[in-house]
């Protein structure tokens, strides 16, 4: 197999440079660019922009707050559906007040099959996460 081909988005040029010094820190650039895509993917939108909050002492898969914004005439319609992909990667999302700074999003530089494999992969969480509904037989 060649080389892996380097990254067009600067979300996954930012977690590459990241790794290449610190290769067992937690990061979730994946997470960002794999929910975005499949935003984008699942609601037909052109661009989604993912906003999110981290405060200061958060470590690991920790978010203050995130709101999906879209171009549409109802902007903030996707942050349930995002909100919703973040709660079934694991992540806990909770506002204490503190003082928070903007992660850095995803520009949605990616190529068609990480498209599909992030579709794929939040599709699959997402039903793990999700509660079966009861049978009554």
């Amino acid at each position: 197999m060649g080389a892996e081909a380097p990254p067009r988005c600067r979300l996954q040029f930012a977690r590459q440079r990241r790794l290449s010094v610190y290769p067992d820190a937690f990061g979730m650039e994946q997470d960002i660019c794999d929910v975005t895509m499949w935003l984008v993917t699942k609601f037909r939108t052109r661009f989604v922009h993912l906003w999110i909050d981290r405060h200061y002492t958060h470590q690991g898969r920790q978010i203050a707050s995130l709101q999906a914004m879209t171009w549409d005439k109802q902007p903030d319609r996707l942050t349930p559906y995002a909100t919703d992909a973040f709660l079934a990667l694991g992540y806990e999302i909770a506002d204490t007040g503190a003082d928070t700074y903007a992660h850095q999003n995803c520009d949605g530089q990616h190529s068609r099959h990480e498209v599909l494999k992030a579709y794929g992969r939040i599709e699959g969480a997402l039903e793990k996460w999700r509660p079966k509904p009861r049978s009554h037989m």
